[in-house]
Parts: structure tokens; C-alpha cells; sequence
């Protein structure tokens, strides 16, 4: 799956945190982390200062058009991930408070390269579709 990848994300450019979903063919994977992102200050937790935690999963409509949605809820610092209508995943306690989203659409690979080069590239083709992203806020 890592080779490549379409992913859906939100990203907070405050806090260094980032909430996702990678798809490929047969497997998706729900994302959460707070990550090094150039010019972030992070917040301190007192806890680890950065993480990415990937819980993958194969039970969606593998090569077909699939809905993904995430919620955030400030007040009970809670991120909870969403495939076609149902709860994948539920994060709780999370450290930081996101201030902001900005939301990202990419084709993507997570695989460093090496002194050779790519190691994800093998002549693969990844094609991507997105439906339009909906965005609700509510104020409580």
C-alpha cells in the first residue's frame, strides 16, 4: 500500500498535527499524528513530542468509490475517522488542540529513498478520484 497512495488530509500548520486517510487498492489506513512540519512550533504535552499512528484496514469496497470523512471535536479533544457511514476508528485524549485545518488531497508514497533512489517506484500507475470535500464547522 505504501508504494503508493491517494490520501485525504487535514492538516493543522499550528500545532504540527494531522489528521488522514491513505487508500490503495485492497487496504486503507486511518491516520493521526503530530509531525515535524517545517516552522511548527509544537506544543509541549509532556508527552512524546511526535508520533504518526496508523491503524490500516481492509474492510471497505476494495477498487471501487468509497466515502471517508473525519470529525474533530475541540471541546472533547477527540478526532473520530469514518468509512461509507462507519465509525473505523476513535481517537480520544488527543494532546494538542487543533486550531485550524487545511485540507490536502494528494497521490502520494511513504517510503524514504535510499542512496539508490526510490524504493517505491516500480512502474506502478496510481490514479485518483476525489468526490467534492464538504467542510462543517459548529460553534459550541
Amino acid at each position: 500500500m505504501y508504494d503508493g497512495y491517494v490520501s485525504l488530509n487535514l492538516l493543522d500548520f499550528t500545532t504540527g498535527a494531522a489528521l488522514d486517510f491513505f487508500a490503495g487498492n485492497d487496504k486503507y489506513a486511518s491516520v493521526y499524528g503530530i509531525l515535524p512540519f517545517p516552522g511548527v512550533q509544537v506544543p509541549d504535552t509532556g508527552g512524546t513530542k511526535y508520533f504518526c499512528i496508523f491503524t490500516e484496514a481492509e474492510d471497505f469496497k476494495p477498487r471501487e468509490f468509497n466515502t471517508y470523512k473525519i470529525t474533530y471535536h475541540r471541546g472533547n479533544d477527540e478526532a473520530v475517522f469514518y468509512v461509507n457511514g462507519r465509525e473505523v476508528r476513535r481517537e480520544q485524549n488527543v494532546p494538542v488542540k487543533f486550531n485550524s485545518f487545511t485540507v490536502a488531497l494528494g497521490i502520494m508514497t511513504e517510503k524514504d529513498l535510499t542512496p539508490e533512489g526510490s524504493v517505491s517506484a516500480h512502474g506502478q500507475t496510481v490514479i485518483a478520484e476525489w468526490s467534492p470535500v464538504t467542510v462543517t464547522t459548529t460553534a459550541r
